[in-house]
């Protein structure tokens, strides 16, 4: 998985009413504290909780959307942790709330991993703790099977084609730089919203809000018991 040639258009692919939805959910489930932001893109959010007053950490896998977080932070005059971070490794410190926004989770290719990725939030949040995530729905990933674009405004060509687990798709992207093509290729996968409602309730979370999108679902869960689970 390979985000850096994406950072500079990514933006143009994110619909801004999941934000929209983002925002409403964080104003109405969680206080001011502090935030691990996992897999945040080009920081939308993230700075949206920064001027809020939020004390924020945006993490990603990839060093250019890291690059355009640090850039938009100073352009908008605010301040937060920036570094990169992978959901299957243990997180050092305890936050307040967890979000991991469009299609994070459906990076996490297996069940297993799925549990082993948020037993590590789980046990990262303080008690009474707020985790914030979504996942595409089957029938969306399903369709995007034989999708095809090619954008002359950033030099990019993107098709996507059903993959090798059932309800997966792989993302391939070429993009023109420097006079020569790189190309990069993205492969998600979802499992059924029941199996992701069981493993966080396995791990120890309470679901208190569930908002069904078009294409996705958004969990709102909370942790309330005393002490983290482990796999």
């Amino acid at each position: 998985m390979d985000y850096d040639l994406l950072a500079t258009f990514y933006d143009s692919f994110i619909d801004p009413e999941v934000y929209d939805e983002y925002i409403k959910l964080i104003n109405e489930y969680t206080s001011i504290g502090s935030v691990l932001d996992i897999g945040c893109g080009t920081g939308t959010l993230s700075i949206e909780m920064a001027k809020a007053g939020y004390n924020v950490v945006a993490t990603d896998l990839s060093e250019e959307m890291l690059q355009i977080v640090s850039f938009r932070a100073k352009e908008e005059d605010v301040e937060l942790e920036i570094a990169m971070y992978d959901m299957l490794d243990p997180i050092e410190f305890l936050f307040d709330t967890i979000i991991a926004s469009m299609d994070v989770i459906n990076h996490l290719t297996d069940l297993e991993d799925v549990e082993f990725g948020f037993t590590n939030i789980y046990n990262s949040l303080k008690q009474n703790g707020i985790f914030i995530f979504d996942v595409l729905s089957a029938e969306y990933i399903d369709a995007l099977d034989g999708y095809k674009e090619k954008d002359e405004e950033y030099h990019f060509s993107w098709e996507s084609h059903k993959g090798d687990k059932p309800h997966s798709i792989l993302h391939t992207i070429k993009v023109e730089v420097d006079g020569s093509e790189e190309e990069s290729t993205i492969y998600e996968v979802t499992h059924d919203f029941a199996e992701y409602e069981r493993i966080f309730t396995k791990v120890g979370f309470t679901q208190l809000d569930k908002i069904i999108l078009p294409e996705r679902t958004i969990y709102v869960l909370h942790k309330d018991e005393m002490k983290p689970q482990s796999l």
